[in-house]
């Protein structure tokens, strides 16, 4: 069974996609899926702050950047 989730993607412009994965997928290989490093990352899922190796839920993903990436 697969879970729906709605991303957005903030750091200085904002970024939106629909991604389908696996359930028991964690938030860590949604990012690496996304090519984000995780340790310059929050992320939220509607709106409360989740663990990198949490299971992901679907809803809303908020990640924000929280350091420079170049």
């Amino acid at each position: 069974m697969n879970i729906q989730m709605h991303i957005e993607v903030l750091n200085g412009y904002i970024s939106n996609r629909e991604l389908e994965v696996p359930q028991g997928t964690t938030y860590e290989k949604i990012l690496e899926t996304l090519g984000l490093n995780q340790e310059t990352v929050l992320i939220l899922n509607n709106g409360q702050a989740v663990p990198v190796d949490g299971t992901a839920m679907s809803g809303n993903l908020t990640i924000i950047c929280i350091a420079s990436q170049g």
